[in-house]
């Protein structure tokens, strides 16, 4: 009975690492390519990523990238533990948009998507998150 309940406590906690969505809401700005407004949280700066900034013409095409694709969308929030709120009110996140039916998918993480499509890059930062393993 205690491995089956060990057993069991293993599978939760399993669980619980495997989907650390920690918050969610919905985009109501963007500021630029990788940092935005999240209605009932805050201001998001995507972990891990780094855009142009919006004075250049690439960092035009960033933000509009991020706004075309996030604003007005429900996303789910995975928050950096490690670094907490940023200098300029930011929470370093990973960010991950939702399945049809208003679920987060895992498979859509906006961090990954945003740097495969050229519009920011990575940038490995001190955080919890590892982005070899996006």
């Amino acid at each position: 009975m205690r491995c089956l309940i060990a057993c069991a406590m293993i599978l939760l906690v399993a669980q619980a690492v495997a989907h650390p969505l920690e918050a969610s809401g919905r985009v109501s700005s963007i500021s630029s390519g990788d940092t935005f407004m999240v209605d009932g949280f805050g201001l998001v700066h995507l972990a891990d990523v780094r855009a142009p900034d919006v004075h250049t013409p690439d960092g035009v095409h960033s933000k509009a990238f991020t706004m075309e694709r996030l604003l007005n969308v429900q996303v789910f929030l995975d928050i950096d533990n490690v670094t907490g709120y940023q200098p300029g009110g930011t929470t370093e996140c990973l960010v991950y948009l939702s399945n049809p039916d208003g679920t987060p998918d895992l498979r859509r993480l906006f961090n990954r998507i945003i740097v495969e499509a050229g519009f920011a890059n990575l940038h490995d930062d001190e955080n919890e998150f590892d982005p070899a393993s996006w």
